[in-house]
């Protein structure tokens, strides 16, 4: 079976984690994530300088483990907070199931997060606020491309994160 996990949330809300945990206690998972492809391209979480091609790299490699994986899972982890942007890959092909997994935490929580996070993934507030207000829950024809929606509310354990060296950066 091929599962293509979509994640929806604000910076700081817990998606890498969420991916993380995920992954670390499931078989043959691939987590596509737009900050490490703009690591790897830049050396920074934070440097937008080469967004078109961090989004045609996210997009090959989601295709890549698809096309060459019989049974997997893939989560493609971005903030995703905007309907337009969910929309994107709600057409994605050649998965057995597709889900949509939404983390809300309350802003304040966000906020100390964030800054809680190592210090090259901490983003400014100023945009993890712009981003909270610009929030739009996910809308019916959105949901209608998913299979499942999985709506997570607060915090959740992750004790294999904890665990985790890969995750530690």
């Amino acid at each position: 079976m091929k599962t293509f996990i979509l994640l929806s949330a604000i910076p700081g809300s817990g998606k890498s984690t969420w991916a993380e945990q995920y992954r670390l206690t499931h078989e043959n998972v691939f987590v596509v994530s737009s900050d490490e492809i703009r690591k790897e391209l830049s050396g920074k979480y934070q440097n937008f300088d080469h967004e078109k091609e961090v989004w045609d790299l996210y997009q090959q490699r989601i295709n890549y483990y698809r096309d060459n994986f019989d049974n997997v899972t893939i989560i493609a982890d971005a903030t995703n907070f905007q309907n337009k942007t969910r929309m994107i890959y709600a057409p994605v092909e050649g998965f057995d199931k597709k889900i949509l997994v939404v983390i809300h935490k309350p802003i304040k929580d966000v906020l100390d997060n964030n800054k809680k996070r190592n210090e090259n993934k901490i983003v400014p507030e100023e945009v993890v606020l712009r981003m909270y207000r610009l929030w739009e829950e996910p809308s019916e024809e959105v949901l209608s491309f998913f299979d499942e929606y999985q709506r997570i509310d607060g915090w959740f354990d992750a004790p294999k994160v904890d665990e985790s060296y890969t995750y530690k950066d």
